[in-house]
């Protein structure tokens, strides 16, 4: 009985060291990560400097009158679009009409007064050249001679008080005329109705805003670094991109002194393919030439303390540190890699160095 119970001790031992054998065996099976490879190689793309702007208009114009008055009629109201020449607002002219007639009236008055003045001043020339002649051949005493004379000046300073004040007539109703002339607000370019300021029938202070127009033409205000300076100049091309939405412009304008308060230079990237609302949020990418290099995808680049990526090589994947360049879309350059090399892609999470691999096509 003895025996058979050893025996069986014996056996169990033995199966149990057979399972734990196996187990090991499953355990230290090395298991193969899936994952898409890329070959490296030397490609040229754009670098550009990276800024964030916002929108605004290039021309924000203010329309109003020359002369004080109550608005008579409002042609534009806020959100319309209007073209060059487009009648904006009118101020009420009944006023501006007798103000136009009495000048009118005073102007005739004067010109009458200096036709008076003219020809009696003329008629007194011809008198005195007569009477001088008379006086040179001792023909008339010196009395009769000062007497003609002194009515010729008088004459004379008649028709130039006559003058000024034609002249002083003339320039008030062409004033008036031209507050006549004024009273009609036109566009002076083409653009959308930023606000209007009164109703009719109010009354404007003189030279005060009544109507604002933004130009169709947008900009994008950025705010440059001294540094990036030399690297741009007026016509650098720009990628704006705003909401997702990409468009082409190119810098305009560079303020020569900096904002007191950021100490950055103001930039003008002028956009005129699309409209945007003012405000927006631009993200700016200004074109600042090519270069040649590696370019690799950002998403296949890993961080823990150092960049790095993984090289894939027969059936196994390596750790490669890399230092990063510039950036262009959704790439960037890196040092640390050689053409022909393939650069895993996808999978890359779930990888260590040396780990094994299938490549998947």
């Amino acid at each position: 009985m003895k025996r058979f119970l050893t025996g069986l001790l014996i056996l169990s031992m033995v199966f149990t060291l057979a399972g734990c054998s196996r187990a090991e065996e499953v355990l230290v099976e090395e298991r193969v990560r899936a994952v898409k490879v890329k070959e490296i190689s030397e490609s040229e793309n754009p670098v550009l400097l990276r800024y964030i702007g916002t929108v605004d208009s290039k021309d924000m114009v203010k329309y109003g009158f020359k002369s004080g008055g109550k608005l008579g009629r409002l042609l534009v109201e806020k959100g319309d679009r209007v073209k060059k020449g487009d009648k904006l607002a009118e101020l009420d002219m009944q006023d501006l009409r007798f103000q136009l007639s009495a000048s009118k009236s005073k102007l005739d008055t004067a010109k009458l007064n200096i036709k008076k003045a003219e020809d009696v001043l003329s008629y007194d020339r011809d008198l005195f050249n007569k009477m001088d002649n008379l006086y040179a051949e001792g023909s008339i005493s010196k009395d009769q001679y000062d007497q003609v004379k002194l009515k010729m000046d008088t004459g004379i300073t008649i028709y130039n008080q006559a003058k000024a004040q034609y002249e002083a007539a003339k320039t008030d109703y062409e004033y008036k005329l031209s507050l006549i002339e004024d009273a009609t607000i036109y566009a002076t370019q083409d653009g959308s109705i930023v606000d209007t300021l009164y109703k009719e029938e109010e009354l404007i202070p003189q030279g005060y805003p009544v109507v604002i127009v933004r130009s169709r033409t947008q900009i994008v205000n950025v705010g440059i670094a001294q540094k990036d300076l030399k690297k741009i100049g007026i016509g650098t091309e720009a990628i704006v991109d705003i909401e997702g939405e990409r468009v082409l412009g190119k810098i305009t304008n560079i303020a020569e002194a900096p904002d007191e308060t950021t100490r950055t230079y103001n930039a003008e990237i002028t956009v005129e393919e699309k409209s945007f609302r003012l405000g927006s949020i631009a993200k700016i990418g200004l074109d600042i030439g090519k270069e040649r290099g590696i370019w690799v995808p950002i998403s296949a680049i890993m961080a823990n303390g150092e960049d790095y990526v993984y090289i894939a090589k027969e059936d196994r994947v390596f750790k490669r540190i890399v230092e990063l360049g510039k950036n262009y879309e959704d790439t960037v350059i890196v040092k640390g890699l050689s053409p022909g090399e393939l650069l895993v892609v996808s999978g890359m999470k779930n990888l260590n160095d040396g780990s094994k691999i299938n490549i998947e096509k």
